[in-house]
């Protein structure tokens, strides 16, 4: 991946968390709000989910896997996701929660390409709402979008990696961080 295509893949991804972020005016983000339902929380769960399809694709080419068919499919992206993340890697809201209550995701814990959906609920609940947003709407809820938005920001963060060094890598990892995602181990 060159600079200009991450640069605006990651100028798309601080428009998403800073829509995240304006949703805590109104609904705090904390584990006791995880199934909060609404418009706006499905609206980012279509964007985000939407822009992830992109990331994954460009994940794969990164790493030289090719597609088996026409299109790369979400079995392809799990192959791909599972050989580069541990399922001890997650990130927490940075958010200050009353009683330190913040959400603490693995947004790829679970990744199984064998299984429907990779095995990640919140994708599943994505495509739900994309397909039938008015039968699913309740799937447009705090956790799910806290799952996408994660997931969003690790594979650009992973996408660093694939950078080459004259492109800026480093400066890339030092610098391009989020306001809302504190890495947990």
């Amino acid at each position: 991946m060159n600079r200009s295509l991450f640069e605006m893949h990651w100028q798309y991804y601080l428009s998403i968390e800073n829509a995240l972020l304006k949703t805590n005016q109104y609904v705090t983000h904390s584990n006791k709000n995880k199934d909060v339902y609404s418009d706006e929380f499905a609206s980012i769960l279509l964007l985000s989910c939407s822009e992830l399809d992109s990331l994954f694709k460009q994940l794969c080419i990164s790493t030289g896997h090719s597609k088996k068919g026409k299109y790369f499919t979400m079995t392809d992206y799990a192959q791909v996701i599972q050989s580069i993340f541990s399922n001890d890697f997650g990130i927490s809201t940075g958010i200050n929660t009353i009683n330190d209550d913040s959400i603490i995701i693995f947004p790829f814990e679970n990744i199984d390409a064998s299984k429907p959906y990779a095995n990640l609920t919140w994708w599943k609940d994505y495509q739900s709402i994309k397909h039938d947003r008015i039968s699913n709407v309740s799937k447009g809820n705090l956790i799910n979008v806290a799952y996408a938005v994660g997931a969003q920001y690790m594979i650009l963060r992973q996408l660093i990696e694939f950078m080459d060094e004259s492109e800026g890598q480093n400066y890339l990892k030092k610098n391009y961080w989020s306001e809302y995602w504190i890495p947990v181990v």
